[in-house]
């Protein structure tokens, strides 16, 4: 590849490259960025109001089945350690 020479002696690159086709990259890279983020804003959208959808069909609110379920699991828990500890005394 053959360099263009400057006056100062100094190589310079510009006459090969055609900045009609840069500007048109950056204008299409940009476009799609901006597309990009469009359907990312809508994909979002379309999520959260499921979401909000699902959680209002909910017999109980989310907070409260948590809560439940925590109880639930004390609960299971308490009784997994007593049967372990009464299968322990019975065993000696």
């Amino acid at each position: 590849m053959a360099n263009h020479m400057d006056t100062d002696g100094k190589t310079n690159l510009s006459p090969y490259v055609d900045r009609r086709l840069i500007g048109a990259s950056a204008a299409l890279v940009t476009g799609g960025m901006l597309v990009c983020l469009a359907g990312t804003a809508i994909g979002t959208v379309a999520v959260v109001s499921a979401c909000r959808r699902y959680l209002a069909d909910l017999d109980e609110p989310p907070r409260e089945m948590a809560r439940r379920r925590w109880v639930q699991a004390k609960s299971a828990t308490a009784a997994g350690v007593g049967a372990w500890q009464q299968h322990g005394r019975q065993a000696r």
